[in-house]
């Protein structure tokens, strides 16, 4: 049965293009070869003509394109954005969309995806790599390691600074993104790997499936290999010019291999791509490694294809785990032979031996050495790619798009949130607030460790689940605090005067004078059912002399910014 989508993309083609948005078009692009009216919000650069905010309208290759000129992609901004949400929920009412597919969103907001739920739509969305819980995308730490303890994201920045000028903890963030991506009815992951980092970070294991990409083999069709005309071994990396994409520990390699003697097999190894690394393989081409280097640049997907189609071996020698690489899906379309660094999805979709050889992160000398064993044995790399285009149908794209309408039409598996949502609030927080927000999960073990939210994001879904209203100072926002004793929730607050007259005449007011103090009665409320009902019944029951004491400023009613 037809449907009305929406594919939601903070890129896509002809603008800025990677590999979650050649997904992102390629799925709208066959779920409406298959009859179902596809639309398509994609974030845009925004110029002097078009400032953040500006909403267009285009065509691109039969798909109707909505462009939104997004604000900010750096992790202060890039996740909360209200005007976007108002901006899809105008396309939803519009194109009257029952099924929203969400991409990577980081520019445009997680807050779309409840936003679409409120809305009534189903919504599904594709994690393209780790930013559900890591803001940096990688699980790469500063210093190159991975990340085992995904509550420790102070550790990499321990604060933002998002429109209003105060400095949240990065807790707000991570714990906000995650209370987005709660709502989604499934989150799909294209590796098994993927699945399970996100369960292992707390998100239900029933809602999150693995669903490969797969690739469109209509564009990768068999070509008989063109031979080097000196018979040379050919490898090629297509990847971002980063260091997360393992370009240093290439160059390494390469360095290491063009000095080693007993390497008399002629061989080259082909870098496709950009990226703030471009200098130094520019560099690399007037050293010694000029003879067994070449460079291309950015080119356009056909034309890697055609320069897979005559190399040997795929090279991905990313230092982080890889969710499912397109270049090494690409590798078992076309046959060709895989080395890549023993992580994440890589260990999915290299069979080592039969496909190609894993080797460790970081390891110049092992990627060299796995190198060097298809100089000396060129047929090798034709053994391992003959395995790999054999199994080449397992990755048809239309299984892909079959398995989606199917996740479109099933019901959304029931499960209960174990972590409490704590409005957090109201002005620039004390260095103890940081630390207390960064650590809570250490001190909550007894209870379900909270999700903290900022006051000025949220909505009516987020008062909704809120189990407590946590002030940070002692000079709160009256509204703020009456908004929560109107919704029975309790209010912890900093012993003063005010917020003494508050409990004494209100209730369902919770005081502390340490933060160590404010801890404890964080921990007592959330761990004990009966006593946050009290304190929730006190909030009920002073509710009317909330408004009867309210200012006049409570009921006005005002409009939201437009951007």
């Amino acid at each position: 049965m037809a449907s009305r989508i929406l594919v939601v993309s903070n890129f896509f083609p002809p603008r800025t293009v990677g590999g979650a948005e050649i997904v992102a078009f390629r799925q709208a692009q066959a779920l409406a070869a298959r009859g179902h009216r596809v639309t398509v919000l994609a974030g845009d650069l925004p110029t002097e003509t078009s400032p953040a905010g500006t909403l267009s309208f285009d065509v691109h290759e039969g798909l109707r394109v909505y462009r939104l000129a997004m604000r900010s992609l750096e992790p202060d901004e890039n996740f909360y954005w209200a005007a976007a949400a108002r901006r899809l929920r105008s396309i939803i009412a519009a194109d009257r969309i029952e099924i929203v597919h969400f991409h990577n969103v980081m520019g445009l907001g997680a807050n779309l995806i409840p936003a679409a739920k409120e809305a009534g739509a189903f919504c599904l969305v594709t994690l393209h790599d780790h930013w559900g819980f890591c803001y940096r995308q990688t699980r790469l730490r500063p210093n190159g390691t991975i990340c085992e303890n995904f509550d420790e994201c102070a550790g990499c920045m321990p604060a933002i600074q998002p429109p209003g000028g105060t400095a949240l903890p990065m807790r707000l963030r991570r714990d906000y993104v995650y209370w987005c991506l709660g709502h989604a009815d499934y989150l799909v992951t294209p590796s098994a790997y993927l699945a399970r980092a996100y369960v292992e970070a707390g998100f239900p294991a029933e809602r999150t499936i693995p669903v490969s990409n797969g690739i469109d083999l209509a564009s990768v069709p068999s070509a008989p290999k063109k031979t080097a005309a000196n018979g040379a071994v050919r490898f090629l990396c297509s990847a971002y010019l980063g260091e997360h994409k393992g370009i240093l520990v290439l160059l390494d390699a390469i360095k290491r291999l063009s000095q080693d003697t007993s390497v008399t097999t002629p061989w080259q190894v082909t870098i496709a791509g950009e990226g703030h690394l471009r200098p130094l393989i520019e560099s690399a081409l007037q050293s010694e490694m000029a003879p067994h280097l070449r460079f291309v640049g950015r080119v356009p997907r056909s034309d890697l294809l055609a320069l897979m189609s005559e190399t040997d071996v795929a090279v991905l020698a990313s230092i982080w785990p890889e969710n499912e690489p397109v270049t090494m899906l690409e590798a078992i379309a076309l046959g060709k032979a895989q080395i890549a660094t023993r992580l994440g999805g890589n260990l999915e979709l290299v069979q080592e031996p039969e496909s190609g050889l894993l080797v460790a992160p970081g390891d110049a000398q092992e990627l060299a050495d796995a190198m060097r064993q298809y100089i000396l044995d060129p047929m090798l790399a034709a053994r391992h790619g003959a395995f790999n285009y054999a199994r080449r149908e397992d990755y048809d794209e239309s299984k892909t798009i079959t398995r989606l309408e199917q996740l479109y039409t099933e019901p959304r598996p029931q499960s209960v949130s174990t972590q409490p949502v704590v409005i957090c609030g109201t002005g620039w927080p004390a260095v103890e607030v940081s630390a207390l927000a960064a650590q809570a999960h250490k001190h909550l073990e007894r209870c379900a460790a909270p999700r903290f939210i900022w006051r000025e994001w949220a909505d009516a879904a987020v008062w909704r689940e809120a189990r407590l209203l946590w002030l940070w100072d002692r000079h709160p926002e009256e509204s703020l605090v009456n908004t929560a004793i109107r919704r029975g929730v309790p209010v912890l607050a900093p012993a003063h005067g005010w917020s003494e007259g508050l409990s004494r005449h209100y209730g369902g007011v919770i005081l502390y004078r340490t933060y160590l103090e404010a801890l404890a009665a964080m921990r007592a409320l959330l761990s004990v059912p009966v006593l946050r009902e009290k304190f929730a019944g006190r909030s009920h029951a002073a509710a009317s002399s909330a408004t009867v004491m309210a200012p006049v400023q409570s009921f006005n009613l005002s409009s939201e910014e437009r951007s």
